[in-house]
């Protein structure tokens, strides 16, 4: 994926067990990947996951595979 300024988004397909199907997921190191092209903004892969896991908490995005991949929460094919 690319975003409107250019900057490029890694995704991969992860097997959802919820879903029983592989969904656009994504991980900290991409993240870190996707700020890097932006600026040191300082932030470790410790405090990515973490800021995804509590975004998960919130219903932002979900936990695909606990404390490692995350998709949006509203995955194709309708909100889990």
């Amino acid at each position: 994926m690319v975003s409107s300024d250019g900057r490029e988004a890694d995704v991969d397909l992860v097997i959802d067990p919820v879903l029983g199907r592989a969904v656009d997921a994504f991980d900290a190191w991409r993240i870190r990947w996707f700020l890097d092209q932006a600026a040191d903004d300082g932030y470790n892969n410790e405090d990515i996951v973490e800021a995804c896991i509590d975004l998960a908490r919130e219903g932002h995005l979900r936990e695909v595979v606990a404390g490692r991949w995350f998709a949006l929460s509203d995955a194709p094919g309708g909100p889990v």
